[in-house]
């Protein structure tokens, strides 16, 4: 899971227990006001956090090469050593049948993993029932023992905190085991690049390295987020943690209970989030929506007839304000079932069925990369065009019946030009189809002597998909 400059997983020195998933337990009811005392909540949730430790062990050649070891190995050979290291982080039981909920990666490189409880007792992790890379969730099995049962904790509605509302964080920071700090909730739908659904909730309750896979509780002792990362310069706390929002935990966790994997959702299109540039040319008020700008040959989009230059609005009736929300939600629906997805296409809008895919595909969002979506206002003056000829069309791989203005290449102009690139096809310019070098340059003219002072572009890649640059029309 990639985190970006200054962004940090709570992984402490050693892996903190995991905790468990299980029919919901009574709600602890508390309800919190100003000024009380956050002790009744701590005492019921405490003993269902735990501590999760992933021993690491590498073989050193004589090279200096490493490679990791698994359990039954056999003794390292002469001329090499072995390095042992443990991870250590959080996690929750959510089972008394000894089912824990901790972040991926706490446990991603352990060779073996133990679960600290509560009570001071450690005990080896059975099995690993699931994980997933995307989200940064893992179910751990364990095998409590009678004389000691285990405390779960159930999932809140992390849809119902809103900002501002108290919020209180359990974990072992820095091996610090039962750890228990309070702030409020900061934010909501934070996107800090960590994976391609990111919709974290934002903290300033105190948390740090080792917290990793800990619970986040509302004022009822109820989970409503997994903390997994924190923004900091200096590695420490400074009131910027993020958690994962129970709502998105339950669905992996259920899912990963019941299949050991995810099934995400899929429908083959590719996504760009409208700018305020080129709202007006898609006939929106404002901008908003996911704008397909590729459609899969053969995936759901096609089968349901969605095309390039539709902006999807809403999904399964739930709104899409930008490009980045549209895959979680696909991702999030069950596979095999029909979703309503309203679009707007040529300033009308229309509800279209789509029968939801698998993702197949391990790491692709659908979105194009940030640099294709906040294009810079570009001069036309330093871009040249030219018609596509049969040898261009060769040379691009494009079709014998392909049509368009397509950005030049000459000796003087090889870099790319903003956003606009060399090989790039403009087939469209402010609602009217381009053809050649000639239709763009009098569609120019025709928008410069309508006192327009820009115009927006539709860009055709290599790869087939569309995108919208606007472009400047004064010198």
């Amino acid at each position: 899971m990639a985190i970006h400059h200054h962004l940090r997983l709570l992984l402490g020195a050693s892996l903190l227990a995991l905790g468990s998933f299980a029919a919901p337990p009574p709600v602890f009811a508390v309800e919190m006001k100003s000024g009380e005392s956050f002790s009744d909540v701590a005492a019921r949730v405490r003993n269902s956090v735990v501590s999760v430790s992933a021993q690491v062990t590498e073989e050193i050649g004589a090279s200096g090469a490493r490679r990791s070891r698994g359990e039954g190995s056999r003794a390292p050979k002469g001329g090499q050593s072995v390095l042992q290291k443990t991870s250590v982080g959080s996690g929750f039981i959510i089972d008394a049948s000894g089912i824990i909920v901790t972040n991926n990666h706490v446990i991603e490189d352990g060779n073996t993993v133990f679960v600290a409880l509560p009570d001071g007792s450690e005990v080896k992790v059975d099995r690993i029932v699931g994980r997933d890379t995307k989200t940064d969730i893992a179910v751990l099995k364990i095998t409590p023992k009678p004389s000691r049962p285990l405390t779960p904790v159930s999932f809140g509605d992390s849809s119902q905190m809103r900002i501002g509302d108290w919020v209180i964080a359990v974990g072992n920071p820095f091996g610090f085991k039962g750890t228990v700090t309070a702030g409020i909730l900061s934010g909501r739908g934070r996107d800090i690049s960590a994976g391609p659904y990111d919709d974290f909730l934002q903290t300033d309750a105190s948390i740090n390295s080792g917290n990793s896979g800990g619970p986040l509780f509302n004022t009822r002792g109820e989970v409503i987020g997994i903390n997994t990362a924190i923004f900091s310069p200096s590695g420490g706390s400074i009131g910027l943690g993020f958690a994962i929002p129970s709502n998105t935990a339950k669905r992996i966790v259920e899912q990963l209970r019941k299949h050991g994997e995810i099934r995400w959702g899929w429908i083959g299109a590719r996504l760009q989030t409208p700018s305020d540039d080129i709202a007006e040319h898609l006939h929106l008020s404002h901008a908003e929506g996911a704008l397909i700008a590729r459609v899969d040959k053969g995936s759901p989009a096609e089968a349901a007839g969605l095309q390039e230059g539709d902006v999807v609005l809403a999904f399964a009736g739930l709104p899409v304000k930008h490009a980045r929300q549209l895959p979680r939600f696909i991702a999030q629906s069950n596979v095999g079932e029909d979703a309503d997805v309203l679009i707007q296409r040529a300033g009308e809008r229309k509800t279209v069925k789509v029968k939801v895919g698998r993702m197949i595909e391990a790491d692709w969002s659908g979105v194009l990369p940030p640099a294709q979506q906040k294009a810079k206002r570009q001069r036309l003056g330093k871009i040249s065009f030219e018609s596509l000829s049969e040898d261009s069309r060769s040379r691009l791989g494009l079709s014998a019946d392909a049509e368009g203005a397509v950005v030049s290449a000459d000796e003087s102009r090889i870099v790319a030009h903003g956003n606009l690139n060399p090989g790039e096809l403009v087939v469209e310019a402010a609602h009217a189809p381009i053809r050649s070098a000639d239709d763009l340059d009098q569609r120019l003219n025709e928008l410069r002597a309508l006192a327009r002072r820009e115009a927006t572009l539709t860009v055709k890649d290599a790869s087939g998909s569309i995108r919208f640059e606007t472009v400047s029309l004064e010198d």
